[in-house]
Formats: structure tokens, C-alpha cells, sequence
């Protein structure tokens, strides 16, 4: 019987922070909670549905693990892609997913996959500079991708491919790049005030995920970054430890960061926050030609798919905008003048992008595609929304 991964996970975690034996104790109760908990976990400590096979072409079982919930657009995004994958295979591939996988932390979950712990996962694209994989970085350049027809552009066209066959993709990372999906454009959310302009963000600190382009952009916007985990950010906003994060609506409702927040910014863009869909090169090259071929051409309708979810979203698909209107959230305006100076301040940022060749060039042709893409003017809010 193979050992569940939540459990060897959470052995590790408490191994490094307190003694071994109370880890493997606590490791082994947690696990149990995890397990029937969990929604889409494959069984726990169930044999031969956790792995792939050697190729021949037999049934395989694949696990893909994400951070958020599975109501945020990530989860929704890779249950299409399950599903797409598992039809075309006539069943011969089952997909697993793990949402809040690796404790809801993004760099963890990039360690995982790419050690081959976790077959496959949809890792923010943000992050990746940590291992030294800076090609997804020009996706995050500040008020350069501010709409959702722009994105599906980048993601799932030629730029998008770029990245992922890059050698200084996630091939350096042991990782085939499957697609990228949109998981929402990101706007400033503030704890007990608007933020609206540049003398709103200074000295304020803002936590943002371990990623060097967005860590830059606010500094240059003044603010004071706070990297940390997904999982921490609703207790210090609750507590102040932060006077603020960037987010998207979908991340703000399903993480409850609304209980903790009183403003977001409706019309700023900060930048997008697209996952990159990646399995194990192990684990790909025990799979056979056919299954490989399902596995991409699911990958290449990520980006599509995933913008269909805030563009055109499915029947009884929540409301984002709408629960946090009927929450009693509000939604500062900034006005063209914040908006024009809080991208003048954000520029050393993108300058900074512009210092290697490889993310120069993408980023030209990110701005080429935005040149050649019709603005698009939001979406109005839900009558009786608080606006300031």
C-alpha cells in the first residue's frame, strides 16, 4: 500500500519544525482529517491510483495538485481540463485533483511536482523566478495585460508556447509546460482604506506572492511587499499584520479576504495572475504517444477555457463580484489621473524585465499584442454596490 502523499507532505512540514517523532505523530492525525476533508483527493492510502504507467498505453492515474479552492477560477479552470483529458482518453487517463495542495503554498508545490511527488500541478506563474525560471515573469509586468481578450491572446497563443518550450522553462526545472491558464486580473484590495494612487500605497505593507516582478512593482509604488503563503493572508489581514494584498475577485471571495478588507480597487489592473499547467519528465515519459497528445491538447484549451469562466461563465457559476456587493465590500474608483501615475511609478519594474534579452523580447511582444488588441471597458457592477 502506497503512503499518502498529504501524509509524507505533512511529515516533512513537521519535521522541520519541531522534532521528528511529534511530527510523524502529528503528521499521521492530520492526514486522517486531511483525507476526508479534502475535496477531489484521490483515496486515501489506496494502491496504484496515484501514479502513472510505464507507457504502454494502459489506464494511468494522475494526481494535479493547485493552491486555492476548487471555486476559484484555478480549480475551475483544471476540473475542465480533468474532464477534457478523461473524455478524450475514454477513461484510460484519471485525473486527481488536489486542491490547497502543499499547505496552500505555491513554491512548495513547484518543489513537489519537479521533485515528482506530486505527478502534476497548475503552479502561479509568479512564482517560478524563485528556481531561477524567469520566462513567465514579462506575464506579470505591471499595466501591461489588462484584459481578459488580451490574455487569452498571450496565453494560449505563440507568446504563451514561447515560454513553455523555452529551455529556460520548465524543462530546466525536470517539468513539461502543458498550458497556462488565466486565473483572474489582480487589483489592489485594501484593509481599512482605498487604494486608489500612489500616496495610498506609500509605506503600506502589501503582501504579494514570492515574485521578483511584483515584489519590484511595489516598491516602486511605494508600498512595503509581504511575501507569504496563501493560507496566511486572511489572519493578517484580520489582525493588521498587513494593511493590504493585490488579489482578484475570485481569490478575495474564496479565501473569505473580504471578512478582513473593506476596499478593492475596481479599476485598476495591476497585472494578471495566470497558472502554468506542468507534469513531472519522469512521469511524461512513462506515458505513451497517445496520452501525451491528450494531455497537450487539453493543455493548449487552458487559456481559453479559463477565460470563458470570467467572460462567459457557466450556468449557477458564482458571482464574484456580486457576493462581495452583497457583502458590503467597496469599490474604490481611481480615476484615468491615479491610473496614469501609478504606472509612470511602477515603470523601473518593467525596465528591469528589460535587462535580459529573453524577457525583453517577450515583453515586446506582449506590448505588440496589446497594440493590436481592442480595449475593453469593465464589466458594470451589480446595482446597489458600494463605490468611493
Amino acid at each position: 500500500m502506497r503512503t499518502n502523499e498529504t501524509a509524507r507532505t505533512l511529515v516533512i512540514n513537521h519535521t522541520v519544525k519541531g522534532g521528528f517523532v511529534k511530527g510523524l505523530v502529528r503528521a499521521a492525525a492530520l492526514a486522517v482529517t486531511a483525507c476526508a476533508a479534502s475535496v477531489g483527493l484521490v483515496a486515501c492510502g489506496s494502491s496504484g491510483d496515484s501514479t502513472g504507467t510505464s507507457g504502454a498505453g494502459g489506464a494511468v492515474s494522475l494526481r494535479i495538485g493547485y493552491v486555492t479552492t476548487p471555486q476559484h477560477p484555478y480549480g475551475i479552470a483544471i476540473q475542465k481540463f480533468k474532464e477534457e483529458v478523461e473524455k478524450a482518453s475514454n477513461g484510460q487517463i484519471t485525473i486527481n485533483t488536489l486542491p490547497g495542495a502543499s499547505q496552500g503554498n505555491d513554491v512548495t508545490l513547484l518543489d513537489d511536482v519537479s521533485g515528482g511527488s506530486i505527478e502534476m500541478a497548475g503552479v502561479s506563474a509568479a512564482v517560478f523566478d524563485n528556481k531561477g525560471v524567469n520566462v513567465f515573469q514579462p506575464l506579470m509586468a505591471p499595466f501591461v495585460i489588462d484584459n481578459y481578450a488580451l490574455s487569452e491572446k498571450v496565453l494560449g497563443g505563440d507568446i504563451g508556447q514561447k515560454m513553455l518550450d523555452s529551455e529556460n522553462g520548465p524543462k530546466k526545472l525536470g517539468l513539461v509546460g502543458l498550458g497556462i491558464l488565466e486565473g483572474g486580473l489582480r487589483k489592489p484590495v485594501g484593509r481599512s482604506v482605498a487604494l486608489k494612487s500612489v500616496a495610498d500605497l506609500k509605506g503600506k505593507k502589501i503582501r504579494a506572492p514570492a515574485s521578483k516582478i511584483m515584489v519590484d512593482t511595489l516598491k516602486a509604488l511605494g508600498a512595503e511587499p509581504v511575501s507569504m503563503p496563501l493560507g496566511d493572508v486572511a489572519p493578517a489581514l484580520q489582525n493588521g499584520t498587513i494593511d493590504g494584498l493585490e488579489a482578484n475577485y475570485g481569490l478575495i471571495v474564496t479565501q473569505k479576504f473580504n471578512e478582513g478588507a473593506k476596499y478593492v480597487t475596481a479599476d485598476v489592473t495591476l497585472w494578471p495572475f495566470p497558472a502554468v499547467v506542468v507534469i513531472n519528465k519522469d512521469q511524461w515519459n512513462k506515458l505513451s504517444s497517445d496520452q501525451q497528445k491528450i494531455l497537450e491538447d487539453a493543455g493548449k484549451n487552458l487559456a481559453k477555457n479559463s477565460v470563458e469562466s470570467f467572460t462567459n461563465p457557466a450556468p449557477g457559476a458564482t458571482n464574484f463580484v456580486k457576493v462581495l456587493c452583497d457583502s458590503g465590500m467597496t469599490f474604490a474608483m481611481a480615476g484615468a489621473e491615479n491610473r496614469a501615475a501609478l504606472a509612470k511609478a511602477a515603470a523601473p519594474a518593467l525596465d528591469a524585465l528589460k535587462k535580459d534579452s529573453e524577457e525583453a523580447d517577450l515583453l515586446k511582444e506582449i506590448e505588440a499584442a496589446k497594440a493590436d488588441t481592442p480595449a475593453q471597458a469593465p464589466a458594470p457592477l451589480p446595482a446597489g454596490c458600494k463605490t468611493s
